[in-house]
């Protein structure tokens, strides 16, 4: 990793120091600021971040240009950008069902800051400059540059990624995001100690943050009802597992876009063994965790656009709660689920995009003797003839 040429005035002690200092003025200052003047304070926060950072490079008088280093990007490196996001996040989100698996509470962490953010009115461009744009620039200045810059003396290049992935967790202060921003984290530092362009992760971090705005803003403004109880139990962790098995491939054609300097053939055998590592793993979850389920249902999907295909009906022997999933893939259309009871009362629902492939999960508490039905609403596009589709309720 390319040092400063003033490496010696910036220790690897001083970043977690200066991590400290950070996270004490984010949990009392920042904090107050969010709860108090609401956008206007996560703004204020993402600018009080970028200047410690800057305030810092000051103090210990060494060159911004050094801390942050900016080059022309390629188009080969967009590219890379993009693959390397991709796979890295579907790493991520199969990390955050894995968490809700063995810290159930951490899920109700899903959806709260929604509110927050798409109830207040805030059209799309400026929710994109406030949440993508602007977390992009300021917590990259931080993260990949004053705090990484602390470590570029050491030797080993893992140990500046291990840490500065760590305080990027740390900083997001969430158990349900912590595996996600962890890995997050460590990507970008990686990026940055091996190609030195900190305009690649701002890009990237941004890139992120943008998907997530988008969907979210539009699925608020048109008041669709969206399933944020991401509960886990054994037979869904298997569903997602073997789901995004082929996220390390997606993540190995990235690094070697971007990277092809570090790229070896051996990285996507590897690869390869993992992704069938995470297939196998999650049918055998899949299996075991489904012996007690209630209803069980999987096969082609043969629906057109507009038509309502209902998956039967379960009658239900014994009050508690009780996990929905249903997968659908082959098809790129919009679907609504609806699972109501035999009054035809609504009792949970939510949309669903597929591009290949969806997951619909639910958690819901159902007294004995009712008559559950779950229903799949065809809203646009056309499922195609090899769509298919698994349900499963326990």
């Amino acid at each position: 990793m390319q040092k400063l040429t003033n490496q010696e005035r910036l220790r690897p002690w001083m970043g977690f120091a200066l991590f400290g200092i950070t996270m004490a003025i984010f949990l009392t200052v920042c904090v107050w600021m969010q709860q108090n003047w609401g956008i206007a304070g996560l703004v204020l926060t993402e600018l009080l971040i970028a200047g410690i950072a800057i305030v810092f490079c000051l103090i210990r008088k060494v060159k911004i240009s050094e801390v942050l280093p900016i080059k022309k990007i390629t188009l080969r490196d967009f590219a890379g950008c993009v693959v390397l996001l991709i796979g890295t996040y579907l790493i991520s989100i199969l990390s955050v069902f894995i968490t809700a698996f063995i810290f159930p509470s951490s899920a109700s962490e899903a959806g709260e800051l929604g509110s927050f953010l798409y109830e207040k009115g805030l059209g799309l461009i400026p929710l994109l400059l406030i949440v993508a744009v602007l977390p992009g620039i300021c917590e990259e200045t931080l993260h990949r540059g004053a705090l990484l810059s602390t470590f570029r003396g050491l030797d080993k290049e893992w140990i500046a990624v291990l840490c500065v992935g760590l305080f990027f967790s740390l900083n997001h202060v969430s158990i349900l995001r912590g595996p996600f921003t962890f890995m997050l984290g460590a990507v970008f530092a990686y990026i940055v100690i091996k190609k030195n362009n900190i305009l690649l992760t701002m890009i990237m971090h941004s890139m992120l943050n943008s998907f997530s705005v988008i969907v979210s803003y539009f699925t608020y403004k048109n008041n669709v009802t969206v399933n944020t109880d991401i509960s886990v139990d054994a037979s869904s962790l298997g569903l997602y597992t073997a789901a995004l098995f082929f996220a390390p491939l997606v993540f190995v054609a990235g690094k070697k876009l971007l990277l092809p300097e570090t790229h070896k053939k051996k990285h996507f055998a590897i690869a390869g063994i993992v992704s069938a590592a995470m297939l196998i793993v999650g049918i055998v979850l899949m299996v075991a965790g489904s012996g007690n389920a209630v209803f069980t249902s999987n096969g082609p999907l043969n629906m057109a656009e507009g038509e309502v295909k209902s998956f039967g009906s379960v009658g239900i022997e014994e009050e508690k709660d009780y996990s929905i999933a249903l997968v659908i893939s082959g098809s790129d259309g919009s679907f609504r689920v609806e699972v109501t009871d035999e009054n035809e009362e609504l009792i949970c629902g939510g949309n669903m995009d597929v591009s290949k492939m969806e997951i619909y999960t639910s958690t819901v508490h159902i007294e004995e003797g009712k008559v559950i039905t779950v229903n799949l609403i065809s809203l646009e596009g056309d499922p195609g003839e090899n769509s298919q589709y698994s349900l499963i309720i326990k």
